[in-house]
C-alpha cells in the first residue's frame, strides 16, 4: 500500500494542529501554576487534558487505520511546531529565562 503526498501533508497539518493544541494547554497549565491557590491543581488537570489529547489522536490513528507513515508526518509535525515555539519564545531580555 503506498501513501500519497497529499495524505501525508494532510498527517503533517494535523500533527501541526494538535501541537499547538498542546503547546496551548502547556502555556496555560504553566501560567496557572504560581497561584497562591488552586494553581497546582489546575496544572495537573491541564496535564491530564494534554495526555488525554495525544493518547486520543493515537488512539484515533490506530482507528481510522492510518498507516505508520501518516504517524511519523503527524510526529513531524507536532515536532515543528514545538521547535517553532521554543524558539519563537526565545529570550526577551540578558538574563531572564526564555519562558517568562
Amino acid at each position: 500500500m503506498s501513501v500519497s503526498a497529499l495524505s501525508l501533508l494532510a498527517a503533517a497539518l494535523t500533527g501541526a494542529i494538535l501541537g499547538g493544541a498542546y503547546l496551548g494547554l502547556l502555556w496555560m497549565a504553566v501560567r496557572h501554576l504560581p497561584q497562591e491557590r488552586g494553581g497546582v491543581a489546575v496544572f495537573v488537570l491541564l496535564a491530564l487534558a494534554r495526555a488525554t489529547l495525544v493518547l486520543g489522536a493515537l488512539a484515533a490513528a490506530a482507528a481510522f487505520g492510518i498507516p505508520a507513515a501518516g504517524i511519523v508526518a503527524a510526529l513531524l509535525g507536532f515536532v515543528a511546531v514545538r521547535l517553532a515555539g521554543t524558539r519563537l519564545s526565545g529570550h526577551k531580555t540578558a538574563g531572564e529565562p526564555p519562558w517568562t
